[in-house]
């Protein structure tokens, strides 16, 4: 493993994500080169100047979405309060949700050393040193803030590329789906992980859900196109189980949420592993709590 070093922009990140960062990095307006300034980096093609803000190059200088799943979600992403830092390590143990087949580590296995792998709305997590990535929002583990539909990443320059939980969250998916299209290189992969039979979590905000068919025509443009259950039916009864008993008594309470929701899914949240078997039914993907796809361009 490299050590961190400065991607050219003042950014101090892993040594290898650096090199490639700087090496694919485009004005999201024109696409031309960017160079460095005193306050920034710069685009002298359309001549519009970008700051750096906590050493990370800001594509995107979005304003804090005001809502109270936003704000919670920044909670937890910050690690602000000792609520949301309980939520993420009961999620660990206190879950619907289970993965009979890891497609992340499915898709990352035995990837190139040297290939140039991006994740699109990242959040707070990395899943590899070696992942650039790229989210609206300045979060510790973020290396370029950007909206996703307009990226600072040139043509043709990604090998392969994740969408986790993102597509739900944007207002226009198709624009998100092409522009996957545009970065990555002939012959290059999509990994897209996406709800369906999945309740509301709003950050900044949830849009859509998709079913197969929806999956399969969002990414109609790509040569080749796979669509499977990641969540199987268990998990996504469980989960939609859970959320009716916590929204009928909560109300507004956010905490009183988080606490009925733990102890539904604490009562029935072991009958996910029935999806060890069912995901495997031929029509399972009718009643899938998530879809995962993989597309090649």
């Amino acid at each position: 493993m490299t050590a961190a070093a400065e991607d050219g922009f003042g950014s101090p990140v892993h040594g290898g994500r650096a090199a490639r960062l700087q090496s694919i990095l485009r004005c999201p307006r024109c696409h031309g080169r960017l160079d460095r300034t005193e306050a920034g980096i710069a685009c002298a093609a359309c001549n519009v100047e970008f700051p750096c803000r906590g050493g990370r190059p800001d594509f995107a200088n979005a304003a804090p979405v005001e809502t109270e799943d936003a704000a919670f979600q920044q909670e937890r992403m910050h690690h602000r309060s000792l609520r949301g830092r309980l939520y993420d390590l009961g999620q660990r143990y206190i879950t619907s949700e289970y993965e009979p087949h890891d497609h992340r580590a499915a898709f990352l296995a035995g990837l190139p050393p040297n290939a140039t792998i991006v994740e699109f709305g990242s959040g707070n997590r990395r899943l590899s040193d070696e992942i650039i990535n790229i989210d609206l929002f300045p979060f510790p583990n973020v290396d370029v803030t950007a909206d996703i539909e307009h990226t600072p990443i040139a043509d043709d320059s990604v090998d392969y590329l994740i969408l986790d939980s993102v597509i739900e969250h944007v207002p226009n998916p198709q624009a998100v789906v092409e522009e996957v299209r545009r970065v990555l290189r002939p012959g290059g992969k999509l990994l897209c992980i996406n709800p369906f039979l999945f309740p509301y979590h709003g950050y900044p905000a949830h849009y859509c859900n998709f079913t197969r068919d929806g999956m399969q025509h969002l990414l109609r443009n790509f040569a080749a196109v796979t669509v499977e259950p990641h969540y199987g039916p268990t998990s996504a009864l469980i989960n939609i189980a859970a959320e009716y008993v916590a929204v009928s008594i909560a109300g507004q309470q956010r905490t009183v949420y988080l606490s009925v929701r733990a102890l539904m899914l604490l009562a029935i949240g072991w009958a996910r592993f029935l999806d060890r078997w069912l995901i495997r039914a031929p029509h399972a993907h009718r009643l899938s709590g998530m879809l995962c796809s993989i597309a090649t361009k």
